[in-house]
């Protein structure tokens, strides 16, 4: 019996001890599990921080691309002189031209004159067109100006400190809707040339090219055409139109004054002249009165010269008979002597009585 015991303890303990080893493995390879798990999410969140990093990097990039794309274009709006038109909030803006005409009267023709050129300036606009009259009556000068559509009207309240205008007409044209109609038909139209563009590269045909060029021709013309009109358009908007008349009257001081210190031969014969041109002035009218009356004239000779002939004729027929009349019956000249009383040429006149009959 003991030895059979003896026998059995050495087995029971290799078992324990086997099964101890294998706890041991088992709990060593769990361990490893653990940091080849630990070790992959580590590995995958190195990785993912890489790439969110290369992200960031590149969508700051093609920010700095963008904010240097939007830094080199130039600001919608700006004009050739450098200054920058407000931006466009609304998809159409109102687009209306502007024009004035003005009538201005001053007493130093010339002093008036480099005041309105110094405005201009002043209002960054520019003299288009100039003409200048000189006559008897007056001097006159007048003004076509071209300023830019935000200046129209300081320009207007310079030109009214100069000198109250006599006569003032401001106009708007507003051609939004014009200019809203050339923007959609021009739209339409490049996209037909892309079309017929296309169409050409695909033509396998000469007559089918031939075609084709004709159309886009028609098309480009249309398309220039539209383009013309709208540059036209936004140029008149951009710049307003100011048509100035500058007069000086012949009567003001400045003139009476350079007249009255001219030598004495020199004013008489401007009088003289100054008479001599209102004698010929009466003359030209009186002319043209005469001939614009000549028709009237003219039918009032053809309807009174009949009429005064036909009276002219009875005058004359009735003198004749009164003549006729006059030459048979001619008045007797009796005698102071043989003139017998009234009842004397009774009784020599009378007839011898009748005897009665029985």
């Amino acid at each position: 019996m003991q030895k059979v015991g003896e026998g059995a303890a050495p087995k029971l303990r290799l078992l324990r001890l086997m099964r101890g080893a294998g706890a041991v493995l088992l709990l060593a390879g769990w361990l490893a599990g653990c940091n080849a798990v630990s070790t992959d999410s580590e590995k995958l969140a190195v990785g993912d921080q890489k790439m969110a990093q290369n992200s960031g990097a590149s969508s700051a990039g093609s920010t700095g691309e963008a904010a240097d794309s939007n830094a080199v274009k130039p600001a919608a709006g700006a004009s050739l002189t450098g200054e920058t038109a407000p931006e466009k909030t609304e998809p159409f803006s109102r687009k209306i031209i502007y024009k004035a005409n003005l009538v201005m009267q001053v007493e130093k023709y010339q002093e008036a004159q480099a005041k309105i050129q110094e405005a201009v300036k002043q209002s960054g606009g520019y003299i288009l067109q100039f003409n200048e009259n000189a006559s008897g009556l007056e001097k006159s000068g007048t003004f076509v100006i071209k300023v830019p559509a935000t200046g129209f009207q300081s320009l207007l309240a310079l030109l009214e400190q100069i000198q109250p205008t006599q006569q003032k007409n401001l106009q708007g044209q507003d051609v939004t809707e014009e200019y809203v109609d050339l923007a959609a038909r021009l739209k339409a139209k490049q996209v037909v040339e892309n079309r017929l563009i296309a169409f050409m590269e695909k033509a396998a045909k000469t007559d089918e090219l031939l075609a084709f060029s004709n159309e886009l021709g028609k098309v480009q013309e249309e398309i220039e055409r539209i383009k013309g009109r709208m540059r036209y358009l936004e140029q008149n908007v951009a710049m307003s139109t100011i048509e100035l008349k500058l007069t000086q009257k012949n009567s003001s001081a400045e003139v009476i004054q350079a007249r009255g210190q001219g030598p004495l031969g020199q004013r008489a014969a401007e009088a003289l002249s100054g008479s001599l041109a209102v004698l010929g002035f009466l003359l030209q009218w009186t002319f043209v009165f005469l001939a614009g009356a000549l028709p009237v004239i003219l039918l009032l000779v053809l309807i009174g010269i009949p009429v005064w002939l036909l009276r002219k004729r009875r005058k004359e027929k009735l003198a004749d008979i009164r003549t006729r009349l006059a030459g048979d019956n001619p008045p007797s000249k009796a005698q102071p002597s043989d003139r017998l009383s009234l009842p004397e040429q009774a009784g020599e006149n009378a007839e011898p009585p009748r005897e009665k009959t029985e």
